[in-house]
This record gives structure tokens, sequence and C-alpha cells, in this order.
């Protein structure tokens, strides 16, 4: 969300590792340049996925992208990883919304109806008592800052990394603080991504709970952090599991616009002022508009306009395999660029009250989230 769900690390030195810039200065034939071999590697992880000593283990290519990105950003120098900058921001950025978006080639709005009134439900729960929860636990046990545990809160209630950076210019949080809060969101959302298919396999073969995997689709996409972690791990189990799960995902995604005016809103409203302070406040409310606009999820919106058009019957079939394959791919090097931005050791030192503040959280969606499931679905 991924917005932004999507991964959008801001990443001072003394938080989160510095990923090798990639800044304005940088030309886009560099940016392309870089990207070529990620590209590569995300095309060999397709590959591998496809053989059949890989795929009957339900390694889906973005899981294998994204754990081939952990392991060189934990074992490789740093120094050595710096040419891809340019690339890993790319298809972070880019790459990444643009592969949601075209995600929507899979379903149709026939597959919203099938996921009921829980699809909405769901996800729109858990993100309300999250953000509440986080807000509360945050400030009074922690001894966070109001805006910092909103922020953290945000990214574990919406939709990751974009949800906390969207919400920091609201809650005009600084640079460490967004950072931190974007760590939380890399750490647990990636465990989460590798935990919650074991958690389907432990619970269908184990426990022999007649869990369906709609339901566990609805559950990975209403508590999971990113947009990208979600389809990796609904992959994982199957398709049909990750197809549910993009769907509730993307409903938190669209909450995040609503979300960012309420909060833009609340504060003006019980502030009673003089016509100076007024007038200035005007002028900033008028630069807080215009952030909010730059944080709509034009990604999500994208989603459900393929999605229309797929419904409609107006992308040729013939049109279908190759834009699919092309999705896959451009998901698969976004996987790959985040993987090679997780360090397991910076992110553990982001700071210890955010960090508990997010494993609380984790807990809560996990075993929230399987109870509201339980009663909806």
């Amino acid at each position: 969300m991924s917005t932004n769900p999507i991964p959008v690390v801001v990443t001072p030195p003394s938080t989160v590792a510095p990923e090798p810039a990639a800044g304005p200065a940088v030309s886009w034939p560099k940016r392309l340049i870089a990207l070529l071999p990620l590209g590569g590697i995300a095309w060999l992880t397709m590959v591998l996925a496809d053989h059949p000593a890989v795929s009957r283990y339900g390694l889906s290519a973005l899981t294998l992208a994204m754990c081939a990105g952990m392991v060189a950003a934990n074992t490789m120098p740093r120094h050595w990883l710096a040419p891809l900058g340019p690339g890993m921001q790319l298809a972070r950025h880019h790459l990444l919304r643009l592969g949601v978006a075209l995600y929507g080639l899979r379903l149709t709005f026939g597959a919203i109806a099938a996921l009921g009134a829980a699809g909405i439900v769901v996800p729109l729960t858990m993100l309300v008592t999250t953000l509440l929860l986080g807000t509360w636990v945050g400030t009074k046990f922690f001894g966070l800052s109001r805006s910092e545990a909103i922020l953290v809160s945000a990214g574990s209630a919406v939709c990751g990394a974009a949800a906390a950076i969207a919400v920091s210019s609201v809650v005009r949080t600084d640079d460490r603080q967004t950072a931190v809060a974007v760590a939380t969101v890399v750490l647990f959302g990636t465990v989460g991504m590798l935990l919650y298919p074991w958690l389907y396999e432990l619970a269908t073969q184990h426990w022999h709970l007649a869990i369906t995997e709609r339901a566990f689709g609805i559950f990975t996409g209403a508590t999971l952090h990113e947009v990208a972690q979600v389809i990796a791990s609904g992959k994982m189990v199957s398709d049909a599991t990750a197809d549910a799960a993009v769907v509730a995902k993307m409903v938190r995604v669209l909450a995040l616009g609503p979300l960012l005016m309420i909060m833009a809103l609340w504060p003006q409203g019980k502030r009673a002022e003089s016509q100076a302070n007024a007038t200035a406040n005007a002028r900033a409310g008028a630069r807080d508009w215009r952030a909010l606009l730059r944080a709509v999820p034009w990604f999500a919106l994208g989603f459900v306009a393929v999605m229309a058009l797929n419904s409609a019957s107006l992308v040729p079939q013939d049109w279908k395999a190759p834009l699919i394959a092309l999705d896959n791919w451009m998901l698969a090097c976004a996987m790959l660029a985040i993987g090679l931005h997780t360090r397991i050791g910076d992110l553990l030192r982001a700071g210890r009250k955010p960090l508990g503040l997010a494993a609380v959280l984790f807990l809560f969606l996990m075993v929230g989230g399987a109870l509201v499931c339980y009663a909806a679905i």
C-alpha cells in the first residue's frame, strides 16, 4: 500500500541500513542498467519456481527472490551492492506498484463478490482495532509519543512502509522516527510472510481444522503488512489464497486515503485560534492537502481499473499470459530489491520500544485476525 503498501524506506544512518542512494541526479538509463542484474536474477527465480523439485515445496518466485536478496544483503559487503542502488530503487518504487496494479488481470469483480462481506469487514475491522490498540499501548505502556505510536501502528494496520511514510507527513514525525517505523514493518512483515504458510499447513494438516484457502487468504490480506508480502505468502499456499489475500489487502490500501484525511482534519476541529493563526494554518493546510494527494495509492486504483477491464473481457486472451509473466517478473524484481535492503542486525538496532510495540501488534494481528475471521466467515 504499499501508500504503499509499498516498501518505500527512509533510512538515516543511525537507524536502518542505508540503501545505496538513487536520488534525482541518477538518470533513468543508469537506473535501467543497474536493474539488469536484478532482472536477470528475478528471471532465474521464476525458472527455478517452475522446476518440479522446487514447486512441490510451494516456493514461489517471489519467495525465492526475497530470500536470495536477504542472503546477499546479510553476507556480502555493502560496497559490492552499492552499484545496484539505482536499480533497487527502481524496482521497489516503480516495478512493485506497476506489478500490484497489473495483478488485477488475475481477478474479476465476481471474485470480490465471491469473498462476500467478510472480504471487506475483516480487513477494515483489523485496520481500525490495530490502529486504536497500537496508539493506546504505545503511549501508555511503551512511553512513546502519540505521533510515534500512531506511526508504528499505521504501518502494521494499513499497508506497511507506505502507510508509515504517508502518515508521517500528517502527524509530522522526523526522519528517524519514520525510519524506525518502517524497520518494524520490514522485520515483522518478513517474519509473517514466511510464517503464515507454515501456520496454514499446521492448522489444516496436523490440527485438521476446516480452514478453506479462501478464508486463509482473507486472513492473510487482513493482517499481513506489505502488499508484496501478502502476494508472496499467499502464493506459498495456493493461487486461490493469493487472489483472496490481494483483494482483502486492497481494502486496507484503499482505506489509506480516507484515513489520512481524517488524521489531517481531526485536530483542526478542536482548536480555537486567532485570525492570524488561522491564516497560517490555512497555508499549512494547503500544503497538507497537496501531501495527501501525493499519498493517494494510485497503484490500488490501477489495480481496480485493470480488474474492471478484465471483468469486462476487454483484455485479449492472447495478451494475458505475457502480461501475467511480466507481472510476475516485476514483482520478483521488487521482492529481490526488498530482500537486498533487509539487514537483520540493523533492523534489530532500530529501537527497542517501537520494536516492542510492533511485536505486540504482530501478535494481535495474528490472534485477533484469526478470531475475527472465525466469527465473520
